[in-house]
C-alpha cells in the first residue's frame, strides 16, 4: 500500500473531468491508474518503477498521456478554482476581480468548444524550450492568491526574463464564479522590484490595479534627477507587500512534489501538466477538508 490513496470525496470531484471513450466499457482502474500519476509526480520516479497496485506502468503512462492531450489536469484546476470561487473560498486581496459581475450571455455548449479549441491551439504551438549551458530548459511563471494557492501557470523558455511575462500571466487569470463572466481584474498585485518596469506599472495603471511593487534603486534616482519631469513618486504599500512571500510559499507548496522540483519530464508539456495536477490536487484538498 501507498500513501497517494485518494478519498471518495477528491476522486468524486476528480472523477468528471478525465475523457472517458464514447463507445466501448468503461476503463477499469480508473482511479488507481490516476493514483498512479499523482504518485510518479509526487515521488519523481520511473514511470517503470510504478508500483502495481496502480496496474501495469505502461498503462499508467499511456493515461497520463492521454490525460495530458486532452486538457483533463487544466480542466480540473479550473474547475476546483471555479468551485472554490461558488463557495467564497477564493481570497483575492491581492489578486481579487472588482466590479459587479455580468450576466454572460453564451450558451454551455458553445463555451465548453472554445474551451476545446483554445486548448487544441496551446498543444499544437511548438514547446517552450529555450538553450542554456546545460542544454534546453524552460521556465514555469506562475500567479497565485492570498492564501498560497495557484491560478494560472505559464510556460516560457528558459532563459526568459520574468518582467517581461508579468502581463502575459495577469492577462490568464479568469476566476469563474457562480454567474457572470470571469473576474480578471484583481484589487492588487504585489512583486518584488524585478517588475517595477514603466511597461508593468502603465498596464496596471490602465486596468484600474493597485500595484504593491517597491521601486528600483536606479529607477527613483533617475526620476529625481529629471525633476518635475520626472513624474510624481510612485505609491507603495508597505503593509500589503509584507505578504508578497505567499508567492514563495506557493512555490515551495508546488515543490513538495519531487518530481515538480527536479524537472524530470522530457517535454514542457509534460511538465506542466504536472504542475496543473499538483495546483488542482491543492484546491481540492482545500475544498473537501472545508466541506468536512
Amino acid at each position: 500500500m501507498t500513501r497517494v490513496q485518494l478519498p471518495d470525496a477528491e476522486w468524486q470531484f476528480i472523477e468528471p473531468y478525465l475523457p472517458v471513450g464514447e463507445y466501448g466499457p468503461y476503463p477499469e482502474r480508473l482511479r488507481q491508474q490516476f493514483e498512479g500519476v499523482i504518485w510518479h509526480f509526487k515521488s519523481g520516479s520511473q514511470w517503470r518503477e510504478t508500483p502495481r497496485e496502480f496496474g501495469a506502468w505502461s498503462t499508467v503512462h499511456n493515461r497520463f498521456r492521454q490525460w495530458r492531450d486532452a486538457g483533463a489536469f487544466e480542466a480540473l484546476l479550473e474547475g476546483a478554482i471555479s468551485e472554490a470561487a461558488k463557495r467564497g473560498e477564493v481570497d483575492l486581496s491581492l489578486a481579487k476581480g472588482g466590479g459587479p459581475p455580468e450576466q454572460d450571455g453564451q450558451a454551455p455548449e458553445r463555451e465548453e468548444r472554445r474551451r476545446i479549441r483554445r486548448r487544441r491551439r496551446i498543444r499544437l504551438k511548438a514547446p517552450p524550450l529555450g538553450g542554456a549551458r546545460d542544454g534546453q530548459t524552460s521556465k514555469a511563471h506562475v500567479a497565485g492568491e492570498r492564501k498560497c494557492r495557484p491560478l494560472v501557470f505559464v510556460m516560457t523558455k528558459g532563459q526568459a526574463a520574468d518582467s517581461p511575462q508579468f502581463i502575459t500571466v495577469l492577462e490568464k487569470v479568469r476566476v469563474r464564479g457562480t454567474i457572470g463572466r470571469p473576474r480578471t481584474r484583481p484589487d492588487a498585485v504585489a512583486g518584488d522590484k524585478a517588475y517595477s518596469s514603466r511597461g508593468n506599472r502603465a498596464y496596471l495603471s490602465k486596468r484600474r490595479i493597485k500595484a504593491v511593487i517597491p521601486e528600483k534603486v536606479d529607477q527613483s534616482a533617475n526620476r529625481r534627477k529629471k525633476g518635475s519631469l520626472g513624474g510624481r513618486p510612485v505609491g507603495h504599500d508597505a503593509e500589503l507587500h509584507k505578504d508578497r512571500n505567499t508567492v514563495e510559499r506557493l512555490i515551495n507548496k508546488l515543490r513538495a512534489w519531487r518530481g515538480r522540483a527536479t524537472r524530470y519530464d522530457k517535454s514542457p508539456t509534460s511538465y506542466l501538466a504536472g504542475l496543473h495536477l499538483r495546483g488542482a490536487m491543492t484546491w481540492i484538498k482545500d475544498l473537501t477538508r472545508a466541506a468536512a
